[in-house]
C-alpha cells in the first residue's frame, strides 16, 4: 500500500483482491470506499469475509442495491 500510494502521487489507489486482502486493508483502516458484489450461493460454502471485522457499520455508510440477476451490490463509504 505504501508503494502504491507513493506511485499515485496524491491520486486514488484502487486495490483488487480476495478475502484476505480486503480483511487486511479494512482492519488497517486503509479503505475509504469498498464495493462488494454478493452472488447468491448455497449457505456454508465460500470464504467468510466479515469474520473479525466488527462494527463496520459505525465507521462506514452502507448502501445496497439488488441487480436483476440477483447479485447484491453493497458499498461501504467513509
Amino acid at each position: 500500500m505504501r508503494r502504491a500510494t507513493e506511485l499515485a502521487a496524491g491520486a486514488d489507489v484502487r486495490v483488487g483482491g480476495g478475502v484476505s486482502t480486503v480483511r487486511s486493508a479494512l482492519a488497517a483502516g486503509l479503505v475509504d470506499r469498498l464495493h462488494v458484489a454478493v452472488r447468491p450461493v448455497v449457505l456454508g460454502r465460500g470464504t467468510r469475509l466479515w469474520d473479525e471485522l466488527r462494527h463496520l457499520d459505525t465507521r462506514y455508510t452502507v448502501t445496497s442495491e439488488v441487480a436483476e440477476s440477483g447479485v447484491v451490490h453493497v458499498t461501504f463509504a467513509r
